[in-house]
């Protein structure tokens, strides 16, 4: 900031002029009063002494005129440095208030950075929040849904498990039913199943066939539908017990060859008479491949047709 002229220091500068030249204008006009009264009354012998007296009075007026001047020059000196010192310790104050508005202004433009920075992060976790309680209704949701499909399937699974519990009863009555004693051996002569049956009373019974591959039996088709209609079109095995018996197949994936293979094929006989006593059947097959043949009897209930 700068200073305006110190207009004491004019004051200053020229009023000690002014006031030492009234000062010697009095004090001369004064001698010259009188000394023309002392010319008036003194003799001319005085004259010079009063004249030397007169000048050593303005010798000493002269000098200390020039003290004065001195002196005056001293203080204005004073004065003129003061003033530097001041005008530098004002721009200096200037300076420094300018530097601190900068700083106040910069730490206003970073105090609302930083508020609105942080304004973002609480609408960001706020939007979070609220994303975060929707899911948890729909959590809530879909798990009141669930416990009630659950529920469902539960009684479901229970009402199966009492009619599946029922038949099983009624199958196992029967069986209890039937007399016991029964030994059957098979053998497997060429392309024909001998059954050697050897019964203590007479019964109906029919045989479920299992031919299980013992090398691997490949469809090289990747659709199951593909691969069933392939067997069916051309059976591997064929199975005769009295007439042609269609065989049921349980197939694999292999993800070698992405396709599906032959895992068993199972031929359910019709029923069949046994008499008390010595009983031989026999049933006969064709095939490609080889294959490990699984025989179990099966004790029909209700009334079923066929004989053989």
């Amino acid at each position: 900031m700068t200073t305006p002229n110190n207009k004491n220091e004019s004051k200053n500068k020229y009023g000690v002029s002014i006031w030492l030249t009234a000062i010697v204008a009095i004090i001369i006009t004064s001698l010259v009063s009188w000394l023309m009264i002392s010319n008036l009354a003194a003799p001319k012998t005085a004259y010079a002494s009063d004249i030397t007296r007169i000048d050593n009075s303005m010798n000493h007026i002269t000098d200390s005129a020039s003290s004065l001047n001195s002196f005056t020059d001293y203080q204005n000196t004073l004065i003129s440095d003061l003033k530097d010192s001041t005008q530098t310790q004002f721009d200096d104050i200037n300076n420094s208030i300018t530097d601190t508005n900068n700083a106040l202004d910069q730490a206003q433009t970073d105090t609302t950075a930083s508020i609105a920075g942080v304004q973002n992060q609480v609408n960001g976790l706020k939007t979070q929040a609220d994303a975060l309680g929707t899911q948890t209704n729909q959590l809530g949701a879909q798990a009141a849904q669930l416990g009630t499909q659950l529920g469902n399937q539960i009684t479901t699974v229970s009402q199966k498990a009492d009619s599946t519990k029922t038949s099983l009863d009624t199958l196992t009555a029967k069986v209890n039913g039937l007399a016991g004693g029964m030994r059957i051996t098979p053998t497997v002569s060429g392309s024909t199943i001998t059954l050697s049956i050897s019964s203590d009373v007479a019964q109906s019974l029919a045989f479920n066939v299992e031919f299980r591959p013992t090398s691997d039996v490949p469809t090289t088709l990747a659709t199951m539908d593909a691969a069933l209609a392939s067997l069916y079109a051309t059976p591997p095995v064929t199975l005769v017990a009295g007439s042609a018996i269609r065989g049921d197949y349980t197939l694999y994936w292999s993800t070698s060859d992405t396709s599906y293979h032959v895992g068993t094929i199972t031929f359910m006989t019709m029923r069949t008479s046994i008499a008390a006593g010595s009983n031989t059947k026999t049933m006969s097959f064709s095939f490609t491949g080889s294959y490990e043949i699984l025989i179990t009897p099966i004790y029909p209930t209700g009334t079923t047709t066929g004989s053989w």
